[in-house]
């Protein structure tokens, strides 16, 4: 362990607003965008169909993230280097918990995000067309799923994965990691997939060229949630994870909210060009 003279000599920086505001701020912008989403559906008479509870759930998960992501920053001082960090024998446990639950969240929120727009998709698309959205949306799932169990299956028992100092076995660091730089990169392509996907149907509609264009910009919009996905790949974030320092892992807290965020208001943009129509 470090002498206080050493630690007072190393540096003290502290993001802990910057994770609060940008989670904050970013999931009030995704509120508004699902609730004119639901306006939209609710004042044209049509019922909430599975894309919308699928968004919805996923809104939720996003909450979820924010909570305990405000819970690590007030109680812990997440957003510091490690040794300003408050965490202690004490409470270790208790800040791994959280920690890996925030993961567990922010992954399912991302995985069920990108899901809703793809089952929008169900109702536009047949033939092969239909059945490669269906393959989309599994294997979102299948990789949805492997990504939110990582932080809990790296030890045995189990209960050294908040209990390191318990006899028994973990992943290296850098196991989970390449897993994740390797899921999000499935999850950009997936974005830009489902960007794309549009064209190959809607471009061939009997409208007019302006209304025609306006909707398939608006059905693209998930370019901007793949483009966040991969600022999530640079070495300034995925990479970061493992490397010792927390401190280093605070632009990766910043880029998943927001790509669950962004991927959110994206998927609401279609439904939202009613509005203009008024």
């Amino acid at each position: 362990p470090l002498t206080p003279e050493e630690i007072a000599k190393l540096p003290h920086d502290d993001r802990g607003l910057a994770i609060l505001l940008s989670h904050w701020l970013l999931t009030a912008a995704a509120t508004v965008f699902l609730a004119l989403r639901v306006y939209c559906k609710r004042s044209s008479r049509k019922r909430l169909w599975w894309d919308d509870w699928i968004l919805i759930a996923a809104w939720l998960t996003i909450i979820a993230t924010d909570i305990l992501t405000t819970a690590l920053v007030l109680e812990f001082k997440l957003g510091r280097h490690d040794w300003d960090l408050k965490v202690t024998p004490d409470n270790l446990a208790k800040f791994i918990i959280l920690l890996s639950s925030r993961a567990s969240f922010t992954l399912t929120s991302l995985g069920w995000t990108k899901t809703a727009f793809a089952v929008t998709l169900l109702r536009l698309t047949e033939g092969f067309t239909r059945r490669f959205v269906w393959f989309i949306i599994i294997s979102l799932n299948v990789t949805t799923i492997i990504s939110g169990l990582i932080p809990w299956i790296q030890c045995s028992p189990l209960e050294k994965t908040w209990t390191p100092a318990m006899d028994g076995f973990c992943w290296a660091n850098k196991v989970g990691t390449k897993v994740w730089i390797g899921m999000g990169a499935y999850s950009a392509l997936m974005d830009f997939t489902l960007a794309v996907l549009p064209w190959t149907f809607l471009y061939h509609l009997a409208l007019r060229n302006k209304e025609k264009f306006g909707i398939l910009v608006a059905m693209s919009m998930g370019v901007i949630a793949g483009a966040v996905a991969i600022a999530k790949q640079v070495p300034f974030s995925l990479p970061q994870l493992g490397s010792g320092d927390s401190f280093n892992e605070v632009e990766l807290y910043i880029w998943d909210i927001t790509e669950s965020t962004v991927t959110t208001m994206a998927a609401c943009i279609p439904t939202l060009r009613v509005l203009l129509q008024k």
